[in-house]
Formats: C-alpha cells, sequence, structure tokens
C-alpha cells in the first residue's frame, strides 16, 4: 500500500495480536465483573467533557478500548437489573466479530447469501414454535421500534389492498392498544401518518392487562363514529410491568372482525421455549404479525428483531418499489432482504441468535426463560412479606415494579432512593410510573443474578430509605431552629 497509515490499519499480524489481548481483556472483566460497580455514573456533562478531550489523542485500539469498557455500564455484573436489554452469552459476542469481520449487506443475495438464508430457517423455526401456520415467515430488522413500524406499515397495506380494496376515507384509518403498550405502537402510528386521536388506548385493567370487554367497546364506539380499525396491538408482556395481555381472547375477536392482530412480543414472545411458560403466548396463532427481540430475552447483542408475518408475503407488498440495479424481477423472492424491509445494506445480525441455536438449540432458551421468571417471582415473594415495601403487581415475566411505603411521600423518596442507588453504581435499576405514581422496577436478564443479590438489593434500598428519611428531619428540625 501507499500508504503506510492503510498498511497498519490492515496488518493482519496486529489485527490478530490486538484482538487476542482484547479477548483476553474482556475475558477478565466478565470473570471479575462484581468485583467493580456495575455502573461507573458519570453526569453527561462530565462524559462530553472527557471524550471532547481525548477525540484527537491518538492510541492504540487496545488502550482505547479498555477506556470505553472501564467508563461504561456492565450488562454482564450480577446487579444490573435494569432496562430490557440482554445480557449476551458469550458465543453470540465472537458472532458480532465475525458479523462486521464479513460486513455482508443483505439487500441482494450475492452480498448476502448466508444472512438472508440464515434469517428464512430462523424466522420459519420461531413461526412454528408459535403456531402461526404453514405460510408464514420473516426477516430480522434493527430493533423492535422498526419492526413495530413495518409490522403496522403491513397491516395498513393489507386492509388499503386486500379487505378495503380503496374504497377507503384514509382519514378515518385508527388502531387500537393498551395505554400500557410500549411507546413504539404510538411512534410508528404517527410515523404512518396517523393522528392521535386515531391512536385509540384501552385502559388496562387492575393488573395491568388489557381487557377483551373494554377493547370491545372501545372498538365498537370506533365504528359507530366512522373509524375504521385496521389494526389491534395486544402487549406479550408491557413494557412497564410485564403483563401479558389475553392474546387468545384478544386473537379470536380480530379475527371475528377481520382486523389484523398484531401481537408486540418483543420482550416476551421466547417464553413459547419455555413448557412452564408457554401458556402467556396461547393465542398467538390467531397473529397476523409478531415481533420479537432477539437482544432482550434470547441472550444476544444490540440489535436484532424478528418480525414474522402469518402470510410471510405481504411484507414483499409493503415495500413493492422499483429498483432494477438491485433486482431482476418485482416478485416475492425471500432471498433479496431488501424487498421487504426498510433496510438495504443491513447487518446479519441473525448470525448471533443463530450461533445459540446451533451450539445450544431451543433448550438454552427454555432454560433462561425459566430461571429469570421463577427468580422476579421469589423477589414478589420477598418484597411482599417485608412491611416497608410494596409490589404494584405480580409479575408474569420478569419485570417487577415495587417501591418503599414506609414514608409520607413514596414518590419523591423512590426516586431519590433510585437517583443515589445510581450515583453510588452498586447496583442499576430503573423506575417508571404506574396511575401517577413512581415505581422502581427491575427486569432480571442475567443468569449471574441469584437469589443473594436480590436480598442485598432490598438491603440496600432499605438503608438508603432510612438514610434519606434521617437527612431530610435533620433538615427539618435544623430549620426549625433558624430565626425569622
Amino acid at each position: 500500500m501507499n500508504s503506510d497509515i492503510l498498511a497498519k490499519a490492515f496488518d493482519a499480524n496486529n489485527f490478530k495480536e490486538t484482538g487476542l489481548n482484547l479477548i483476553g481483556h474482556l475475558t477478565n472483566i466478565f470473570e471479575t465483573a462484581s468485583q467493580r460497580n456495575v455502573i461507573p455514573y458519570k453526569t453527561p456533562e462530565e462524559q462530553y467533557a472527557y471524550w471532547k478531550n481525548s477525540f484527537k489523542e491518538q492510541s492504540e485500539p487496545l488502550d482505547f478500548f479498555k477506556d470505553v469498557i472501564e467508563k461504561s455500564i456492565l450488562y454482564h455484573h450480577p446487579h444490573y437489573m435494569g432496562h430490557q436489554t440482554a445480557v449476551p452469552a458469550l458465543p453470540s459476542v465472537l458472532a458480532s466479530l465475525v458479523i462486521d469481520f464479513l460486513s455482508n449487506g443483505m439487500g441482494v443475495y450475492e452480498v448476502g447469501m448466508v444472512g438472508n438464508t440464515l434469517e428464512r430457517v430462523v424466522c420459519e423455526h420461531l413461526c412454528d414454535k408459535l403456531d402461526m401456520g404453514n405460510n408464514a415467515g420473516g426477516f430480522v430488522t434493527s430493533g423492535g421500534t422498526l419492526g413495530t413500524l413495518t409490522a403496522i406499515l403491513t397491516a395498513k397495506s393489507h386492509y388499503l389492498y386486500h379487505v378495503s380494496k380503496g374504497d377507503i376515507d384514509t382519514d378515518k384509518l385508527c388502531i387500537i392498544t393498551s395505554d400500557q403498550s410500549h411507546y413504539c405502537i404510538e411512534r410508528a402510528a404517527i410515523t404512518m401518518g396517523l393522528s392521535k386521536e386515531r391512536i385509540i388506548k384501552v385502559p388496562a385493567d387492575e393488573n395491568y392487562k388489557m381487557n377483551p370487554d373494554t377493547l370491545i367497546r372501545y372498538y365498537n364506539k370506533a365504528v359507530s363514529e366512522g373509524y375504521q380499525v385496521f389494526c389491534i396491538v395486544a402487549s406479550a408482556p408491557s413494557t412497564s410491568t410485564g403483563t401479558y395481555d389475553d392474546l387468545e381472547t384478544i386473537g379470536k375477536f380480530c379475527k371475528s372482525k377481520g382486523v389484523w392482530f398484531h401481537a408486540d412480543g418483543a420482550h416476551g414472545a421466547p417464553a413459547i421455549f419455555s413448557k412452564k411458560y408457554k401458556h402467556l403466548l396461547n393465542g398467538s396463532k390467531y397473529a397476523d404479525s409478531i415481533v420479537l427481540d432477539f437482544h432482550k430475552m434470547m441472550l444476544t447483542p444490540s440489535i436484532s428483531t424478528a418480525v414474522l408475518l402469518k402470510d410471510r408475503t405481504l411484507a414483499f407488498e409493503t415495500f413493492r418499489q422499483e429498483a432494477e440495479y438491485l433486482w431482476e424481477k418485482q416478485n416475492f423472492e425471500w432471498q433479496h432482504g431488501g424487498k421487504s424491509t426498510y433496510e438495504c445494506t443491513k447487518s446479519m445480525t441473525v448470525l448471533k441468535v443463530y450461533t445459540l441455536f446451533k451450539q445450544f438449540g431451543d433448550k438454552i432458551f427454555e432454560d433462561f426463560v425459566d430461571y429469570q421468571y421463577d427468580l422476579t417471582k421469589e423477589f414478589a415473594r420477598l418484597i411482599n412479606s417485608h412491611p416497608k415495601f410494596d409490589t404494584a403487581h405480580q409479575p408474569d415475566s420478569n419485570i417487577l415494579c415495587f417501591r418503599y411505603v414506609d414514608c409520607d411521600n413514596p414518590n419523591e423518596l423512590n426516586a431519590l432512593m433510585r437517583q443515589k442507588l445510581i450515583n453510588d453504581g452498586t447496583f442499576y435499576i430503573v423506575q417508571t410510573a404506574l396511575k401517577g405514581e413512581t415505581y422502581l422496577r427491575v427486569t432480571l436478564l442475567n443468569p449471574r443474578t441469584r437469589a443473594n443479590h436480590i436480598h442485598k438489593l432490598l438491603e440496600t434500598l432499605e438503608e438508603l430509605a432510612e438514610e434519606i428519611k434521617k437527612t431530610k428531619k435533620t433538615d427539618v428540625m435544623g430549620s426549625e431552629l433558624l430565626p425569622d
């Protein structure tokens, strides 16, 4: 090469040496995770100042990678109990390296020969597990938000081309979902041009589920007002509380009305692999589309989502267009990924989950779901037996909302407890609002998290609560002693 810099960037020996050293460093981080803080919290301004100052300081990749790791949240820490993001199984991390080394796009078959084929195999297997029918299939896209948008767009396309056949006032199109559904449902609808009043949200019941009887009332009201419901979305489960809607009853209703039934299984659809918990997905056979995130409950690095369709060919109709330089003819051909997704040069992220199927089969996902769901139920029992804490719900899945209640203002105190916990860095949990009240929220996703860790979390939270109450009492007493 004419450039010494380019030669170094493509030097195989440097790549091998750095790569082996990096793997060694990551292995050490994994093995000693519990010896460091789960989150080395810095404010946004502090992070910006550090990385801005170091941007033009050149260094070797390994030194830079070590710095990034040191300053990042560590999902493999057993005290990580925060967002619904997978703790990646180690073989899937190696798959990520292969993906980026090959950098094969998937828009056309010649470039994405392996990726497009693996997608078909994995998606057909998932559809079979979910009992979606002989014509079912799907594809993989970048995240649940994009997957949801694709599924609901397909529902709209199906309604326009096959149900109404053009005889429709598009300003009257609407969807129905739960008020506990993920924000991406509303975002997808707005992106499609639906105004907010055409996104009908059914109030959840006391268990944070969409009540089918209430759904029917809202549907009938919408129809009586001239709206044309083209899609009903159920949660499997909801994001805030992890509770599953009644897919069976909702699905049967959708079928009786000829309405597209979409199940948002981004988090919880992998429960289908569990003999113990697959009943939570009873009714999946009625779904016209299901979204499932591999990077939530299937142990893979972000970001990779399956969009599963009862009729696989309908996604092609959604994105029908002319692009002769890519494809020779415009018909359904599964091997050309760009024909049925937004993305053309997308990464073959399916390799991550395929690697786990290849090495462990379905059993790894059954064991994982069973362990995390069981552990969350144990955590709920622990909280319910504690006089100073209370749960918002009994868990269906591995998500649990709870809070400290032995105080005058639980909303304020729990928010302060959570912030102190993050600043301290010893645990990572999040918070949510339910019916206007602030709750702490955990998602148990780490196979290394044990019962002793959740006991320690509760002890730590109780200590923080007492510390905050004591500080507030001291402040109040001090202010009373001040002269007017």
